[in-house]
């Protein structure tokens, strides 16, 4: 008896013809990868493989691509007899074809299934809409810009590109490489979550804020940067259009530097195309980087006000600190909202509040006039006062014997890990009071 499965074997080259020695059948078989669930490697893929070699004389693919399987919170396997199932069309009606594919590919890392909650689609799938629409927003600003005047890239002299500019295009390299390699050893995952970032952290939270003024028109290089932009906008596309096809190709076709190059579909892929002083310039971007994250701790540590612009002074500057904010420093005052930054020999007799980067360099905000200083002096001790109180407590804990003796080594273990935090807490805490001055 020849049942559903001897059938499904000869798929490969039956759906090409055979046993005629078609066009097709010539020209497609054998294939390359196959993409299949793993539960199914003896019924159908190891069969396929055999009637390959038995009728054609070579394998059907190279390459077998196992993908997870969906699953719900319970970790059981969704299915009509379960009632536990997700209707992608319902999904597709409230979120979007993009936002599916994105939640199912960025949720299944290799070997591993995707957990989703039939109860709550909004928690699956509102990940992938918000992408969506960041995107939309990108380009939706982007072509507030652009024009069929904006220049390609290859048309910017080098020396045109400010640090930004230069960061970027570093960054997209990067990205195309890391994308490739993910995509080439079918981590689909890594390959979207590479996109990702790139689009909504580098391009947008980084490079558009810092460029906004020459787009604008308000300072100088505005050529550059529009094709800088559009460039790595491009790139962008190209590296998500696997995942998020609908989307990217909508964008595309919208942007004037890429409407008449054809569909996204038939683009070629990327190549990492580094610019002169790549590696200078990722070091000393991400300099800057770490000094407005650095204020921006400092503003929220001590409650100032998110408009309020703060005087801002750097010692031990680094040497890439130096060289960033020599080129940048306006891009610094603008996206950490800072009346100034200088950088200084030495640290301010006043109080202030502090941060020490990773490469000694010290971001410095004089709090004298932005905060009650006796109060956040109070606030301080009285913090240390209860870490105290709880190393106190966890001392004698694990002084105990009959606890250490008794309990699980990994309970022990944790237990000595909560005790390390809170030493270090409230030494932090002392640190920050010394640092303002406070009495005691």
């Amino acid at each position: 008896v020849l049942d559903t499965w001897f059938s499904s074997w000869l798929v490969p080259f039956s759906s090409l013809g055979w046993p005629e020695e078609t066009d097709d059948l010539r020209a497609f078989y054998p294939g390359h990868t196959l993409v299949t669930a793993p539960e199914i490697l003896f019924f159908w893929v190891a069969r396929m493989i055999m009637a390959g070699l038995h009728f054609r004389g070579a394998l059907p693919f190279d390459t077998v691509y196992l993908h997870g399987t969906v699953r719900d919170t319970q970790h059981r396997k969704m299915s009509k007899s379960l009632g536990n199932g997700i209707d992608p069309l319902e999904v597709i009606e409230r979120y979007g074809a993009d936002a599916l594919r994105y939640t199912l590919v960025s949720g299944m890392a290799v070997g591993t299934d995707v957990i989703l909650d039939p109860a709550d689609l909004e928690s699956s799938f509102a990940p992938g809409r918000n992408f969506a629409n960041k995107l939309w927003n990108i380009g939706r600003f982007l072509l507030g810009h652009l024009g069929p005047e904006t220049r390609r890239l290859d048309a910017i002299p080098a020396d045109d590109l400010t640090l930004a500019d230069r960061w970027i295009l570093a960054r997209a390299a990067a990205a195309v490489r890391e994308a490739t390699e993910h995509y080439e050893r079918y981590r689909l995952n890594d390959a979207a979550s590479t996109a990702y970032h790139f689009l909504w952290s580098d391009v947008a939270d980084w490079y558009l804020e810092a460029v906004k003024p020459r787009l604008y028109g308000t300072a100088p290089g505005g050529e550059a940067a529009r094709a800088v932009a559009a460039h790595v906008f491009e790139l962008g596309l190209r590296l998500l259009h696997p995942v998020m096809p609908f989307i990217t190709e909508t964008l595309w076709l919208r942007l004037p530097q890429t409407a008449n190059d054809g569909a996204l579909l038939t683009t070629p892929w990327p190549e990492a195309t580094e610019p002169d002083g790549a590696a200078a310039a990722q070091r000393e971007f991400a300099a800057l980087q770490a000094v407005v994250a650095a204020v921006r701790a400092l503003r929220a540590e001590y409650g100032v006000a998110p408009g309020r612009e703060l005087p801002v002074l750097v010692t031990d500057a680094s040497d890439a600190v130096r060289a960033a904010l020599a080129a940048e420093s306006e891009t610094a005052r603008r996206l950490a909202k800072l009346e100034s930054i200088a950088v200084v020999s030495a640290a301010p007799a006043e109080p202030g509040g502090t941060v020490v980067l990773e490469d000694g360099t010290t971001v410095i905000v004089p709090l004298g006039d932005l905060v009650d200083l006796d109060r956040e002096c109070a606030r301080l001790g009285a913090e240390a006062e209860r870490l105290d109180g709880l190393v106190a407590g966890q001392e004698r804990k694990l002084a105990n014997e009959q606890f250490t003796a008794r309990a699980p080594a990994a309970v022990v273990e944790k237990e000595r890990e909560k005790l390390e935090s809170w030493r270090a807490q409230a030494a932090a805490l002392r640190e920050k009071r010394a640092a303002l001055g406070c009495p005691g």
